[in-house]
């Protein structure tokens, strides 16, 4: 049995399913997480959400096979979800269970203008009063 983690982020990762280049063929048409895309703009918006939503996924497999990963859900301007993992040590640095996974992501860039608020840099920040990205090890699995 894995080992489940939290993730939150004021990130827009944001699952619209958008993974290929701007298709006039496919216009319009609705979203996964909803959204109407009907131009451009609006393509490169969900795209970008997914894109977000790609960056974490892999930089958590860098160390790791996540799985049971669930769809990001957006609350009071933060989003989240948990994956599980099998091997805690994989993603461990010192004493700090995450640590590891923290440090993959510290510095990474991600996509703003989207439907984020209150971020004032496009990179993450995992350990500090600035962090932009949280994860824990759910102990009440």
């Amino acid at each position: 049995m894995g080992q489940r983690i939290k993730c939150k982020t004021i990130f827009d990762i944001t699952v619209t399913g958008v993974k290929s280049h701007y298709k006039t063929t496919l216009i319009p048409f609705v979203d996964q997480s909803g959204n109407h895309v009907s131009d451009l703009a609006s393509w490169n918006k969900s795209r970008n959400k997914q894109r977000n939503w790609e960056t974490l996924n892999q930089l958590i497999s860098l160390r790791s096979l996540p799985y049971n990963i669930s769809t990001p859900l957006k609350q009071d301007n933060m989003w989240s979800f948990e994956f599980e993992v099998d091997n805690l040590e994989e993603i461990t640095a010192g004493q700090d269970p995450v640590g590891a996974l923290k440090q993959d992501c510290a510095g990474v860039p991600m996509i703003l203008g989207l439907d984020e608020i209150g971020i004032d840099t496009s990179l993450l920040i995992t350990d500090s009063d600035n962090a932009n990205i949280w994860f824990s090890l759910d102990t009440h699995k």
